[in-house]
């Protein structure tokens, strides 16, 4: 499940403290920024700060309908680094219309970030034991992408670059 207490890297490599609150088990809505499991989505109208959905390889934007205009940020949660479903629920977000914050949380590192941020990713919670400076470090690895992405426009090789 998701950690909140983690801190989160964004694409530009600036690393913050985590806003976002679960609804605690007694299922009291904290105050301010929370973030809610497809089952809470009926809370989102109570809300006071930012509203973020959690959602896991389980709940496909392809079959589900979420409220994307109610949404400041999705958290996408990546199981296992071998299963590629949360880059396609990305790109899908994107091109269903959601401009707010995409984070990636779970099994979250720095192998995996530059393909994470050219799916559509804003922000990583990058897995527990891994080094958070070392992620942000690595992002800067490929500056000139070959391929057009979610992220990109135009690939290198369309641009001159």
């Amino acid at each position: 499940m998701l950690n909140t207490a983690l801190k989160v890297l964004s694409k530009d490599g600036t690393i913050a403290d985590n806003s976002y609150q679960l609804i605690g088990e007694d299922a009291v809505l904290p105050q301010g920024d929370v973030v809610l499991t497809v089952d809470q989505l009926d809370q989102l109208a109570n809300i006071t700060g930012k509203k973020a959905l959690f959602i896991t390889v389980d709940a496909s934007p392809e079959v589900n309908e979420f409220p994307l205009d109610q949404l400041d940020a999705i958290f996408i949660d990546f199981a296992g680094f071998n299963d590629g479903r949360g880059y396609s629920f990305a790109a899908l977000l994107r091109r269903q219309g959601f401009q707010g914050e995409l984070r990636a949380t779970g099994d979250v590192f720095k192998d995996v970030l530059n393909y994470m941020k050219r799916s559509g990713f804003d922000t990583f919670v990058i897995k527990e034991g891994k080094d958070i400076q070392e992620a942000a470090a690595g992002l800067a690895d490929f500056t000139h992408p070959y391929q057009a992405s979610t992220a990109v426009a135009q690939a290198s090789y369309q641009t001159g670059a």
